[in-house]
């Protein structure tokens, strides 16, 4: 009820990072304070007293984390920051997920991953965080603080990637960096194309004209958006989602990824798939997730109007397939192969 009063009388920007009191962590409070910092944001410290592992000794534990948080606080408090510390018990990513609904917090800031059975399924910490609380969530596997100087979003060509973009500068990640956004170009060499004769200068041509509309479409995403699109390097690469992330984050040495997550995470990690949950268990970049809901709850906005109003009316341009080649069923188009259900 406290905090909810506390919401009330004050609305300012906030950070929630949960920390398991082990040396993993300090990076994500370091980071956490970092954005705070540079939001003018509150910061809440938090710990999870997790049952699962032991209901033994509950009190004792509660009473350990109590005061490795306030010795945290302390610590940031010297650095002039004002910190609020909240420790609770249950199962870590529910009472997380609460917590960042209850005191309605901008950012969740979690520490590195950590293999878990079963994540690819059920998805990971993030992930199941996101889906409860609808906020964005940045994993922190890296220990520097310091501004992000390299910033990588995962593209398709919908209005989601004007809404993760407007998000991830609206919590200050992209003031100094350098950003960038890679699109994953998919089955432009089909089979069928070579058994149609089409040649291969033809085929060069064709992957060329898809590379650069894909490039143009996602600048005028931006532009649309109220976004500066010289700003944004682009990226298309010709292979599967995952690999175009992992080999232009390495390239370009991104210290964050920015990659949307799926409405139906479950059901699409079960027959095909999920871009975000291979991001966040395969890269050791730090990784921003942020789902539709949370860029609706951030009200995320473009040239007057919301990004998702704003840019729906965008159609996306197809390139026509090279002329020999008619068959529909594998006709190569712009592939929108990271998708928000990424």
């Amino acid at each position: 009820m406290a905090l909810r009063q506390l919401i009330k009388m004050d609305r300012s920007p906030r950070v929630l990072v949960a920390t398991d009191l082990g040396s993993r962590s300090d990076a994500a409070i370091s980071r956490a304070h970092a954005i705070a910092q540079g939001l003018g944001a509150q910061l809440l410290l938090a710990h999870v007293v997790d049952l699962a592992k032991s209901a033994r000794g509950v009190g004792r534990r509660r009473t350990r984390a109590r005061l490795a948080l306030d010795a945290q606080s302390s610590k940031l408090a010297r650095l002039g920051s004002e910190v609020q510390t909240s420790v609770r018990t249950g199962r870590p990513h529910e009472v997380i997920a609460d917590l960042a609904i209850e005191w309605d917090a901008d950012l969740v800031v979690l520490g590195p991953y950590r293999r878990r059975f079963g994540d690819s399924v059920r998805g990971t910490t993030a992930e199941r965080v996101i889906r409860r609380a609808q906020r964005p969530v940045l994993v922190v596997n890296r220990e520097s603080a310091g501004p992000y100087e390299h910033v990588l979003l995962a593209a398709d060509l919908t209005r989601m990637s004007a809404g993760i973009a407007h998000v991830t500068r609206k919590l200050g990640l992209l003031e100094a960096a350098q950003a960038s956004v890679v699109h994953s170009l998919q089955h432009t060499r089909g089979p069928m194309l070579y058994l149609a004769g089409v040649s291969e200068s033809e085929l060069d041509k064709y992957q060329q004209s898809v590379r650069e509309l894909a490039a143009a479409e996602i600048n005028r995403l931006l532009a649309n958006a109220g976004l500066d699109s010289a700003r944004f390097s682009v990226f298309p690469q010709e292979t599967s989602p995952f690999r175009a992330i992992e080999q232009v984050a390495d390239r370009i040495g991104s210290d964050l990824v920015v990659v949307g997550t799926s409405r139906f995470p479950l059901f699409k990690r079960l027959f095909v798939g999920s871009v975000s949950n291979e991001v966040v268990r395969g890269i050791e970049h730090d990784v921003l997730l942020i789902s539709p809901a949370a860029i609706r709850r951030h009200g995320v906005r473009a040239s007057g109007t919301t990004a998702t109003s704003q840019v729906a009316r965008a159609s996306v341009t197809r390139v026509a397939p090279p002329r020999k080649y008619s068959a529909r069923r594998d006709r190569p188009c712009l592939p929108m192969t990271i998708s928000p259900a990424a």
